[in-house]
């Protein structure tokens, strides 16, 4: 049987176990699996792909984009732009059809070369929001911005603000 002097030695236990679980608790269902490609077939050459466990309700995107930074000066050619990827890890379901997370940029051993350990680098950029309409479509808002002080290999270096929002539907295979 507990006494109270029991309780008082367990409050601080408490309150560590309720710190780390609420968060999990208040985390919303997912109305439903989000898995697929998603883009604007207005705006071919980009899409963002995720990846939603059903078992955690944890989803994985990643913005298939074009880097700003890397446009060939000498021809100003959109086409010249080359690839980048910003991934969300770690996104919480707000509502069942609100997905918020932090996007980073990250860079490391080119696969064709062999593994270097520690050559890989990540560094958060911003936030992505996403906002389900329907099974089939969604408003993708990003907010991306490289952190003051990088150096200049880091992933992040010299990105410049971006921010805005998309109209997004699954792409029908």
């Amino acid at each position: 049987m507990f006494k109270l002097d029991d309780f008082v030695m367990l409050r601080p236990v408490i309150a560590l176990f309720c710190s780390l679980a609420l968060p999990a608790f208040a985390q919303s269902v997912p109305a439903f699996n989000v898995t697929d490609m998603w883009w604007n077939p207005a705006e071919s050459g980009w899409a963002v792909s995720m990846q939603h466990s059903s078992a955690t309700n944890q989803v994985y995107a990643l913005w298939h984009t074009y880097d700003p930074r890397e446009l060939d000066s000498s021809t100003s050619n959109p086409n010249d732009y080359k690839p980048i990827w910003i991934a969300m890890t770690g996104a919480t379901w707000v509502s069942p059809t609100t997905l918020v997370g932090d996007a980073y940029v990250t860079n490391g051993t080119a696969y064709w070369l062999p593994y270097q350990p520690g050559a890989f680098q990540i560094t958060k950029v911003g936030r992505f929001t996403f906002q389900f309409t329907s099974t089939s479509q969604a408003i993708f808002t990003y907010e991306v911005s490289a952190p003051p002080g990088l150096s200049t290999s880091d992933p992040a270096y010299n990105l410049p603000t971006l921010t805005g929002q998309k109209s997004i539907r699954r792409f029908d295979f």
